[in-house]
């Protein structure tokens, strides 16, 4: 693992600004799920989530451009760690043998397939290279996954599926699993939000919380992620920005 101690560095200023410009329909996550949305064609999403820990925080953005036909296509930066302290202190990993590889930056490609008013189906792939100096520590991984979204009424869904990955990307422990989550309309404005990831690995962990609309065109996320038992990641506090290219009402 690689330890930097700075007071700047691009791989922060990649994270924060690389997919700023881009805005589009609806969120595309929940909080750590893909949240059954397709992005239309010719628009543009944006996404940025922070999970704070008592003494670091994680960056995670994503991007997504809409191609029509029930496909979307687009860019995550994923697993920056910048750890508090007199100076910024920024890392990766480059070693498996110390668990998830990590930060990440993955091409994503997503497929929905329209069943009827009230169902759909969506496939997805991330996939891409681990962010670091060294080739021989550059990795190839993917995260695969399926989904079923059922709009149970107007503005308010469930979501449930499977997914597979490696390692590399969501550290030891098991390779494929079960995700679920929810969307809940409580108002114009504000929704009960929160999903869930089987397992034991890095990504395993629920998180639930809420949205607020801001405006028609921004919402605010925040939520309290909660590992499985025997899951590395401890508890943190999950703030997400959704920036959005339509008006929302």
């Amino acid at each position: 693992m690689k330890h930097f101690r700075q007071r700047f560095s691009p791989f922060l200023l990649l994270s924060f600004f690389i997919f700023q410009p881009l805005i589009s329909k609806s969120q595309q996550n929940l909080f750590n799920i893909p949240s059954g949305d397709i992005t239309e064609k010719n628009k543009y999403f944006y996404q940025h989530q922070l999970n704070v820990y008592a003494s670091s925080f994680e960056s995670k953005s994503h991007g997504v451009f809409g191609l029509g036909s029930g496909w979307d296509a687009g860019l995550n930066l994923v697993g920056k760690s910048i750890y508090f302290g007199n100076y910024l202190d920024f890392k990766h990993n480059d070693s498996p043998k110390r668990g998830a590889l990590y930060p990440w930056l993955m091409g994503t490609l997503q497929k929905q397939f329209h069943v009827n008013k009230k169902f759909d189906l969506n496939a997805g792939i991330q996939a891409g290279y681990n962010l670091t100096d060294q080739f021989n520590a550059k990795a190839f991984s993917h995260f695969l996954y399926g989904l079923g979204v059922w709009h149970f009424k107007k503005g308010s869904r469930l979501v449930g599926g499977i997914y597979h990955s490696t390692p590399r990307f969501i550290g030891p422990g098991n390779t494929i699993g079960i995700m679920a989550g929810y969307e809940l309309k409580l108002s114009k404005r504000f929704y009960l939000m929160g999903d869930w990831v089987s397992g034991r690995n890095d990504a395993s962990v629920a998180v639930i919380g809420a949205m607020y609309n801001a405006s028609k065109r921004v919402q605010l996320c925040a939520g309290w992620q909660i590992p499985n038992p025997g899951a590395p990641k401890p508890m943190a506090l999950v703030l997400e920005l959704n920036l959005l290219g339509w008006n929302l009402y």
